[in-house]
């Protein structure tokens, strides 16, 4: 996880909440609801994108393994007809 997502999202969300909090009548309070916010949705959207990274892996992992078994296959059934034996 990025160690800056949740700054990042610290500051954006303060800047906001300072916003609405203006508007409602106190800057500081919305300032400080709106840090806590944009860092948890900060740490949780570096989070999601931490598992689709790892799944993404995950699954170029399985397709080379299958990739290497098929050119293993042929390899071996090529081998074994060059003998004389016969591979179905």
């Amino acid at each position: 996880m990025d160690a800056g997502a949740g700054i990042k999202g610290a500051a954006g969300g303060a800047a906001g909440g300072a916003l609405v909090g203006a508007v409602a009548g106190d800057a500081g309070k919305g300032a400080g609801i709106g840090a806590i916010t944009g860092t948890l949705r900060a740490r949780r959207a570096a989070r999601e994108a931490e598992q689709q990274a790892a799944q993404s892996a995950r699954t170029q992992a399985q397709a080379q393994g299958s990739q290497q078994a098929s050119t293993f296959r042929k390899a071996m059934v090529a081998c074994l007809q060059a003998r004389g034996y016969t591979v179905q």
